[in-house]
Parts: structure tokens; C-alpha cells; sequence
């Protein structure tokens, strides 16, 4: 059972396409459960640009043992649409259309086989472990009452959430009772966050708008603030971020990082592919917008951002910075959503996600609070805390999750796939 149909969810089927396993695991039986009215998730939401290349999403269409109904996707003008960004970052409006196509194809697939099942406006209550080692969730649709659906092992793929509200920026200062308008990247960044954004800089006179963070999104939401009309206006260093620590930027080689002065450790390397920073650098527009302000070779000097970091300001200029802001926007991250998962004797277990900490261990399996693994309950998707061996392509300094369509759809699905059909075999030993 999957739980979840958006690009993480969607993972370990398209990985099974890609590789021949799809039509053998769906005779065996595979259900979906969605709480939306479709398949690919909903990215459709944001006004910025996809921070992964428009060839990593086209890969999955490319092997010639894929079925019927994604080989026709090649042909598909929103394919052709995607194709232009082959080399370059796709609009997430565009990403969605795609996604929905290939949710679409997958709806197909699974249609033909009677064992398996897509069961959309549906959500996930609860996951109960038996002592049978097979797994009872407790579901509900919109139309009905709830019921329970039995499993050899559940997929849970629910999103991601932002934890912001809980952090704090200076002792007894959560950035939640700050004072000036609180906007969250995942708010600010969607149509309606933008259209906010844009009338909070046009009135902002004098007053600082305050990026909290240093990841990809945080420079993400600098770039897409600087592309507001509002912004026109911004004077020297009125637009603020900060952070801990600088950020790591990609490049596609440690000739081109010398190129623009960027210095890099070894560490800093994937020894898979040679690319500086593969998984933990800045992308796209992120990565766009940190060179101008650091005005690298070949670029206007962004003057209009300075970047503070938040070990140099006292308490009381930190508050006095935040409280007068004109907006605040925390970009701090995500972390899994969950959902109730029960023991065979009805206890809620806690789990380690429930604690803001990584949902999964190396073999995507949930973790509990405690440690232990779950034996058939695995996570995939935005915040689970995966971490990508160096034989995935990860550079060995790299110490954060991986949040990647291109893994969820290659070793990340492939590892979820092979511990449920390894986890079957067993069952069927026992």
C-alpha cells in the first residue's frame, strides 16, 4: 500500500517501470490511497522554478521497457513543453502539468490489472501493525465511511511540513511571536504568497524584508521577491537573509567552481558524476541569485541583499531587525509529516519524526523514537531525512536530506522496492 500520490509516492512505481518490475508487481497487488482528486501532487501552487533540471523528470520516459501509456507520454505536448527545459530549471506550473500527465499514464497501468487498485479523495487515518507482520490502515473517502484495507506493507508518502513555529532565534524568542508580518516559504512562494509579497514591498518604505535561513529555499524566496514589481524600489541592503552558515552552490565540475572562485574541498565532490556539491549545493534560481550577490565573474552585483549571519548580532539588534521588519519570512526547512501508526496492543508509537527528527534510516524503513525500525513501514518524500550513500551520487561532505525527484524515482524507489519484495519473500518463508 501506498499512501500518498504525489511525486514521492509515485517514486517506487516509476522506478519499477523503469526497470521491468511494474507489471509483475501490480498482478501481486498494489493500492494507492490519495486524498486528492489526482496523481503528481500539487506543485502547481508555486510561482518559482523547479530547482532539478527538466532532464530529470524526462528520464523516466526513456527506457524501452516502460508500458504502453508512459511510452505514449513521449509524444505529449506537455513533454515537448518540458523537453525546452531539458538543460535548464521548468516553471513549477509546468512540472505539475507533467506530473499530472504521468500520474494520469500510471492510473492507466494500474487499470488493467485487477489486483491492484487507485483509490483517489481517499486518506489515510491510521496504520496499525499486526502480530502477523502485515500491516491494517484505517482509511476514508469523502463519499464514505472508514474502513480498513490490509497489507504485506505500507508506503507512507504524506508530504512534508515546515517546523518553523517551534524554533526560536535568540533564547526566549520564537521567531513565532515576532511582531512583523510572518510569511513561510511555502506561503510566500505560492500565486497568492507572491501577490502578498509584492504589495508588502511596495508599502515597505524604509523598513528591511528578513529572509531567515541559508538553504535553497531561502535564496529561492530572495530571488522571487527581487522578481516582484514591488521590489523596484529596494534600496542597498534592504532585503536581508539571514544565516547560520553560508550555503553550498553546485557546479558541474571543480573547473567551472575555480572559474568563479569558488573554493572546494575535496569532500565537496561526488565521485560518482565529478560534480561539486551534486546534492547539498544551491540550484537554479537559488544558486543564480547567490552569484550576484556575491557579484562572481559574469554578473551584475546584487546590492539590493545583505547577508547577516546571526552569530554576529546581539540579542536585542536581532529582535530589533526581526520585530521591524516589514515581513519576515522563515525558510527553515521541512520535516516529515506523519501519520498514527499503532501497535498490535492499540499504543500510538512515537515515532522519530513526531520529534522534528529524520523519519527514515538508510534502508527508508520509519524510524521510531527509540531507534528501532519499522519491519514494513517505509517513508519517501519532502522532509524524511534520507540520507544518499556516496554509489548514489552524493558528495561526501554532504550532511543534510535528500529531497530529489530524481532519487525517489531511481535508488530511493529502487530501496523501498527491493525491502518490501525482500520483506515478502520472508513472510512467505515463515
Amino acid at each position: 500500500m501506498i499512501i500518498g500520490g504525489g511525486p514521492g509516492g509515485l517514486g517506487p512505481l516509476l522506478w519499477a517501470a523503469q526497470n521491468d518490475r511494474l507489471p509483475g508487481w501490480l498482478e501481486k497487488g498494489v493500492i494507492l490511497l490519495e486524498r486528492g482528486g489526482r496523481l503528481g501532487g500539487s506543485l502547481g501552487r508555486y510561482g518559482i522554478n523547479s530547482d532539478s533540471l527538466g532532464g530529470s523528470y524526462l528520464e523516466c520516459l526513456a527506457p524501452d521497457v516502460i508500458p504502453d501509456p508512459m511510452r505514449r507520454l513521449r509524444d505529449d505536448g506537455v513533454t515537448a513543453d518540458m523537453a525546452l527545459y531539458r538543460d535548464a530549471y521548468p516553471p513549477l506550473p509546468l512540472v505539475d502539468r507533467y506530473m499530472g500527465r504521468i500520474g494520469q499514464a500510471i492510473t492507466e497501468i494500474v487499470a488493467r490489472h485487477p489486483a491492484s487498485e487507485i483509490r483517489l479523495r481517499t486518506e489515510a487515518r491510521s496504520v496499525h501493525l499486526r502480530p502477523d507482520g502485515l500491516v491494517a490502515v484505517v482509511a476514508s473517502s469523502r463519499d464514505g465511511p472508514a474502513h480498513t484495507l490490509i497489507a504485506r506493507a505500507a508506503v507512507v508518502a504524506v508530504g512534508g511540513r515546515q517546523t518553523w513555529r517551534d524554533q526560536t532565534l535568540a533564547p526566549g524568542f520564537p521567531i513565532a511571536d515576532c511582531r512583523a508580518r510572518l510569511m513561510p516559504s511555502n506561503e510566500l512562494l505560492s500565486h497568492e504568497g507572491l501577490a502578498e509579497a509584492n504589495e508588502i514591498l511596495r508599502t515597505a518604505g524604509d523598513r528591511r524584508v528578513v529572509i531567515v535561513g541559508g538553504s535553497h529555499s531561502a535564496y529561492a524566496v530572495a530571488w522571487a521577491l527581487l522578481e516582484l514589481r514591488g521590489a523596484r524600489q529596494l534600496g542597498d541592503g534592504q532585503l536581508v537573509i539571514l544565516q547560520r552558515r553560508p550555503p553550498r552552490v553546485f557546479y558541474p565540475d571543480k573547473a567551472a567552481a575555480e572559474v568563479d572562485d569558488y573554493p572546494v574541498d575535496p569532500g565537496d565532490i561526488c565521485p560518482r558524476t565529478g560534480r561539486v556539491n551534486r546534492m547539498g549545493g544551491l540550484r537554479g534560481h537559488g544558486r543564480d541569485i547567490w552569484r550576484r550577490i556575491m557579484a562572481r565573474p559574469g554578473v551584475t552585483a546584487e546590492t539590493r541583499i545583505a547577508i547577516l549571519d546571526m552569530a554576529d548580532l546581539g540579542d536585542a539588534d536581532l529582535r530589533t531587525l526581526i520585530d521591524e521588519a516589514a515581513l519576515v519570512a522563515p525558510c527553515l526547512g521541512y520535516r516529515s509529516a506523519t501519520i498514527p501508526i499503532i501497535d498490535e496492543h492499540g499504543r500510538r508509537l512515537a515515532l522519530r519524526a513526531d520529534a522534528d527528527g529524520d523519519s527514515v534510516g538508510d534502508d527508508c524503513r520509519l524510524v521510531l523514537a527509540d531507534g528501532t525500525a519499522l519491519p514494513n513501514v517505509y517513508g519517501i518524500g519532502l522532509g524524511t531525512g534520507f540520507r544518499p550513500t556516496l554509489a548514489m551520487g552524493c558528495e561526501p561532505n554532504f550532511s543534510g536530506q535528500a529531497n530529489s525527484l530524481w532519487l525517489y524515482q531511481n535508488d530511493i524507489g529502487g530501496t523501498i522496492y527491493r525491502g518490501i519484495h525482500e520483506k515478502k519473500a520472508a513472510l512467505a518463508a515463515a
